[in-house]
């Protein structure tokens, strides 16, 4: 994969903050408690042996070095032991960035794949779990020269396009919430992992979506 273009913080578009992501996480965190305190009790023991979670996706991009990605994402799990304390599960996500430079507009395309393992925990009506994922994440790179017409390129000289895998691995702390009957919300996130270019690139991921179980 080529790499990004190297440039100034002036000629860099960066496209969220710092205080963005503090904000993101303080709000669904209070969705959480808002719906947790308003929501009539009801106990949820046993855990359910399925439950389906699409959440909006919010993370540090695979393999762009600036930025955010976000997207879309589902996970199933499924009870492994009798106490409900292991889980298994597959999760899919797609999300997407854009950069910008004086020569350059690169867009990434993040498709994370995992096959997990969660050990988990009911406490009423609400699940705490640690998830850990293995898997990898396809990376499609759209790099297109600005104002390529007016300079006479086209074809790859215009535009240049690749995909790549990179093998990734994630930990997750999970809270899923039950709100109304098999209806509730989770949030999760944690630190991610890629291995590209003959090394690693440490990242985060985060979540906040819908749940049905049964």
């Amino acid at each position: 994969m080529a790499a990004v273009n190297q440039s100034t913080p002036q000629d860099r578009v960066r496209p969220a903050s710092g205080s963005l992501v503090a904000g993101g996480s303080a709000l669904a965190f209070f969705l959480v408690f808002t719906c947790a305190t308003s929501a009539r009790a009801q106990e949820v023991s046993p855990a359910p042996r399925n439950t389906l979670d699409g959440q909006l996706v919010l993370a540090l991009p695979a393999a762009m070095q600036t930025g955010m990605t976000a997207g879309v994402g589902v996970a199933f799990t499924r009870v492994a032991t009798r106490g409900g304390m292991l889980a298994w599960g597959v999760r899919a996500s797609w999300s997407t960035a854009t950069e910008y430079s004086l020569t350059d507009t690169i867009r990434n395309d993040d498709i994370r794949l995992r096959l997990y393992g969660q050990l988990q925990r009911v406490v009423g009506r609400g699940l705490f779990g640690l998830r850990v994922g293995l898997g990898g994440t396809l990376v499609y790179e759209d790099r297109t020269r600005d104002q390529a017409a007016r300079a006479g390129l086209s074809g790859c000289q215009a535009e240049n396009t690749s995909w790549s895998m990179l093998p990734a691995a994630d930990i997750e702390a999970i809270v899923v919430l039950r709100v109304w009957n098999s209806w509730g919300m989770s949030v999760s996130g944690g630190p991610t992992l890629h291995w590209l270019d003959g090394g690693t690139r440490a990242g985060w991921t985060s979540g906040l979506g819908v749940t049905w179980q049964h």
